[in-house]
């Protein structure tokens, strides 16, 4: 047996390579394979209807929703850096989608899949995933708000039958955007499945509401309704895999949306995938750039087959995790039993209302709001809560990015805020005696030693930033202004540019006046940022301590020279030590 050293020194693709082989074996122990088909039939049941909603919200048949299950749901079980990942179509990848489909069609999304399956692998071979880890968690949930958001102002007018497919929900309340007339039997329908949705698990954990709802709903339609807007018609086995065509698509233009599909795509898995760690106690944390590496390979196989764009999905997996998955196998076996469904369900699953699967889409956009999360947030901390909403709106108003990057920029703000407070020690110091109670000094016994003094002496403690700089302008506070300024930073652990000119500014401005600004206690890290401002300080340097100062500025009397002790015995080599001022009294 190979010891953990000489596996730690192995070459990092030859370990993942390892590993890869090691989960894969564990797929077919006849221990844990029944638990994981369990699992994975529980999974498909979920993703079945979701999978078909996501692509009829964005303008793409039905099918094309159930062949990304299929075939990113083995890929990415296959491959992503976490055994208990799931992988397909998402509802956080909807809106692009979406956008993309209405500016380019369906081969514009197909290449744009693609475009951003190779752009992941390129991340996840320069190991670009562990920077998913330094995201704040309130922005992560601002994040899933965000989408929530989204899912609630896009998809309720669907629900409604309004005839402006650019409606929103905004607008639907605003300016009664209602068209021809509202589709009640489709609202009655979607509303009998979100109530299965929200009161079967109540009932039982185990119970499949959606597929309940969705049967339901599609009962009610089919007894009362005639000619409703329903799926349609399903291929029963897999299209041929083809490069997507170029043809009549402005590349230019759409490289921009497959990289913010890549982008969107990679932190939604690498966040799902931090989260199983969290949810199953891993001891271990997932191999995140694997993961990328994983899903950038879905997509592009989702690509190839004229599909939807997928990524990790936290809600399937921890579904999955619930109903007893132990390896990849539940993974894999879910895709499997969506084609299953696919090849014997299809004439079935053609009769769905799209109102039905409009509903399941404003359910999962309210639980993606987690209202109990935040309400109990406004009671902990009202800074964070800031964050979220910020992110949250960000994304719904503007876009993912936009979002995402005013969220970032505002936690950034409230840490420095929070941890960057600098705090001022101050003592004005204007006698010897007080002074020598200050550093511990005996009375100095030189009859010319100062009797008063002018000297002021800061400690400073925290970073010097440029939110908080102006604080050391209280040491210049006047007239009169101190002949001597003597700053302390051995508590400053950062100085960035603004505080370096702060701090040559209060040089120059003593200086002007006949004052001098001293430096003392420099921590060795902050010695290069503070090096040009020696030409401006006392005796043009750093000194080491408040004593190497006030020598400099000629305030303390330097310490007595000793001279060597002459024992009686040897009086000829060690000569009586006495102070160096006896002589002269």
């Amino acid at each position: 047996m190979r010891s953990t050293t000489a596996l730690s020194k192995r070459p990092f693709s030859t370990r993942r390579t390892g590993e890869l082989l090691q989960s894969w074996r564990e797929m077919v122990k006849p221990s844990s394979l029944p638990a994981d088909a369990a699992a994975g039939l529980s999974v498909a049941c979920v993703a079945l209807p979701l999978n078909v909603a996501l692509a009829t919200a964005a303008g793409l048949p039905a099918s094309v929703g159930l062949v990304s299950g299929v075939v990113a749901g083995v890929v990415g079980g296959l491959l992503s850096g976490s055994r208990y990942q799931v992988t397909g179509p998402e509802a956080a990848l909807l809106p692009l989608a979406a956008a993309i489909v209405a500016a380019h069609g369906a081969a514009g999304l197909a290449i744009a899949t693609v475009l951003a399956g190779a752009i992941q692998v390129v991340l996840g071979l320069v190991r670009a995933g562990r920077f998913a880890r330094l995201i704040p968690r309130p922005v992560v949930m601002g994040f899933t708000v965000g989408i929530g958001l989204l899912l609630l102002n896009t998809q309720l007018p669907r629900l409604f039958a309004v005839e402006d497919t650019h409606a929103n929900a905004v607008a639907l309340v605003t300016q009664r955007t209602w068209g021809a007339h509202v589709g009640w039997l489709g609202v009655a329908a979607g509303a009998l499945t979100a109530l299965a949705m929200v009161a079967l698990p109540r009932v039982h954990k185990r119970i499949p509401a959606v597929l309940v709802g969705l049967t339901l709903g599609t009962v009610l339609m089919v007894t009362l309704g005639a000619g409703y807007d329903a799926v349609g018609a399903l291929p029963r086995s897999l299209p041929m895999p083809s490069l997507p065509s170029f043809e009549g698509v402005h590349f230019a233009s759409l490289l921009p949306a497959a990289l913010g599909l890549a982008l969107l795509a990679s932190l939604g898995s690498l966040l799902a995938t931090s989260s199983l760690d969290a949810l199953t106690g891993a001891r271990t944390h997932s191999d995140l750039d694997q993961d990328l590496i994983g899903q950038g390979l879905a997509n592009m196989a989702a690509g190839v087959f004229g599909g939807f764009p997928v990524m990790g999905a936290i809600v399937r997996a921890s579904a999955s995790i619930q109903a007893g998955a132990r390896t990849r196998a539940a993974s894999v076996l879910h895709a499997l039993w969506l084609f299953v469904a696919m090849a014997m369900l299809a004439s079935l699953v053609a009769r769905i209302p799209i109102a039905a699967l409009t509903a399941i889409l404003l359910v999962v956009g309210v639980r993606l709001l987690n209202l109990e999360g935040l309400v109990a947030m406004w009671n902990q901390s009202k800074s964070t809560l800031s964050v979220v909403l910020v992110t949250a709106l960000g994304i719904a108003v503007f876009n993912v990015f936009a979002g995402i990057g005013a969220g970032l920029a505002l936690a950034s703000l409230l840490y420095v805020r929070r941890h960057g407070a600098l705090r001022l020690e101050v003592q004005r110091v204007e006698d010897v005696s007080q002074l020598q109670r200050g550093l511990h000094m005996q009375p100095p016994e030189a009859p010319n030693a100062p009797e008063a003094l002018d000297l002021l002496v800061a400690r400073v403690d925290g970073p010097i930033l440029f939110i908080n700089h102006l604080k050391l302008y209280d040491l210049v506070e006047g007239p009169p202004w101190a002949k001597l300024v003597v700053v302390d930073l051995a508590r400053v652990s950062l100085v960035d540019a603004a505080g370096v000119a702060t701090l040559q500014y209060l040089a120059e401005f003593l200086a002007v006046r006949g004052s001098h600004l001293a430096l003392v206690k420099v921590p060795p890290h902050l010695e290069a940022a503070m090096e040009p401002l020696t030409q401006h300080l006392l005796e043009k340097r750093l000194h080491g301590s408040l004593e190497g100062a006030l020598l400099g500025a000629g305030l303390m009397p330097p310490a007595p020279m000793e001279e060597p002790v002459v024992h009686p015995a040897h009086a000829s080599m060690e000569p009586v030590s006495r102070p160096a001022h006896s002589a002269q009294l």
